[in-house]
């Protein structure tokens, strides 16, 4: 079915709150890709100022990326935005503790007694 040009052009505007402008929502939809980036990359925090820096600058250029209609600046800001990621320092992941070892002493000491 065939929509007519207004009917388009009302289907694609979105109601805004007053105070509201394309500038707010990009800040929004920044701090959001922000948020969902400190979950995946430092759930347990920890990070410098160098890399929340990081963060923060990959997120505008991933919402850059999203919100971009040409595919040459898409890539563009996606590969800046996985550079950015890949320039993070993570925290070493911590080693499970001594479970192991104490099967290994539980086995050595079952041996010991069987002779």
């Amino acid at each position: 079915m065939q929509m007519s040009g207004l009917e388009k052009r009302l289907a694609n505007l979105v109601p805004m709150k007053p105070g509201e402008n394309r500038h707010t929502r990009k800040a929004e939809r920044i701090a959001a890709k922000l948020s969902e980036l400190v979950v995946e990359y430092f759930p347990n925090g920890g990070f410098s100022v160098m890399d929340a820096n990081r963060l923060k600058l990959a997120a505008q250029h991933f919402v850059d990326a999203e919100s971009c209609r040409d595919p040459v600046i898409r890539q563009r800001a996606t590969r800046c935005g996985e550079y950015l990621l890949s320039k993070l320092t993570r925290p070493p992941v911590p080693h499970p503790p001594a479970a192991p070892l104490e099967c290994a002493r539980q086995m050595l000491e079952r041996l010991r007694k069987e002779p």
